[in-house]
């Protein structure tokens, strides 16, 4: 059954705001707290605001009328590409990966040079990533895999069948300090998926207006068995896991799930939402 008149006007009542237009948020997201995203709230409390006033990444609070934040997200720009040329690189990131972790066991190796192994293994673990700079200084020892991925780095193409733009909802994360306040609207559906048609859709159709982009996409950081997070994303907000396109992304944990879905799409995802919001009446 369609969305009530009464519960369009709750969620009208909520405002979307970009972090850094309003310095009291600076004090506010100290309020923010979620048991199972500490990394994504640490930094909503200690790089966002600058990151946001910068331009790098762009980040929105969704609060209620009396200032509380409910949720917050954020957008970038990316790209994605047809993966059939990048095997090749993937298997040498986790060949290197692999003989980093040999290394560590290695009592041969030189205490300073064993401190660049870690340096450059964590560094991989963090999703920081790694440049040739970092290749060129670790011992070598006829590893192979070195030179390898120095030629991969030295050449600053990326050669792919095909490109798509797109944007990136890097950021999707729920206040459960308010959890009580959302129960309080009687909402059916998910806070999620009410965030993301009402406000991030919206959003992403106001850039396309402006610029060219194919795609929506994420990376699900679910390590749950059921993988309820990602069914998630795939039931209530339409994105899927593709088999057919890939982006850039730091080498790390490789738990998390590459979802995307068509931006052209978003419209007829957002009315069958709302148009569908509330139970059928029996």
């Amino acid at each position: 059954m369609k969305i009530t008149e009464q519960q369009l006007q709750t969620l009208r009542s909520l405002h979307c705001e970009r972090l850094s237009c309003n310095e009291d948020n600076l004090r506010l997201v100290d309020l923010f707290f979620n048991s199972k995203g500490e990394g994504l709230v640490n930094t909503l409390q200690n790089e966002a605001y600058s990151e946001d006033e910068d331009n790098l990444t762009a980040y929105y609070l969704v609060k209620h009328e009396n200032g509380d934040i409910l949720f917050f997200f954020s957008l970038k720009c990316g790209l994605l590409y047809d993966q059939f040329l990048d095997t090749r690189q993937l298997a040498l990131i986790k060949e290197l990966t692999k003989k980093l972790d040999e290394m560590v066991s290695d009592e041969s190796i030189h205490p300073e040079e064993m401190e660049l192994v870690m340096a450059v293994r964590e560094k991989l673990r963090t999703r920081k990533g790694i440049t040739k700079a970092d290749l060129e200084r670790l011992p070598k020892r006829g590893n192979t895999i070195f030179e390898d991925l120095e030629k991969e780095l030295n050449d600053n193409i990326s050669r792919v069948g095909q490109t798509f733009s797109g944007i990136e909802l890097s950021h999707f994360c729920a206040n459960e300090l308010t959890d009580s306040l959302w129960d309080s609207f009687g909402f059916p559906q998910k806070r999620g998926s009410i965030i993301f048609w009402q406000f991030v859709v919206p959003i992403v159709q106001r850039i396309v207006q402006l610029v060219g982009c194919q795609y929506l996409f994420l990376f699900a950081a679910d390590v749950s068995e059921d993988e309820k997070l990602v069914s998630h994303y795939i039931d209530d907000m339409n994105f899927r896991i593709p088999d057919d396109l890939a982006t850039t992304k730091p080498v790390y944990d490789f738990a998390c799930k590459f979802m995307c879905q068509e931006v052209k799409l978003l419209k007829a995802g957002r009315q069958a939402f709302f148009d569908n919001f509330n139970p059928d009446e029996v």
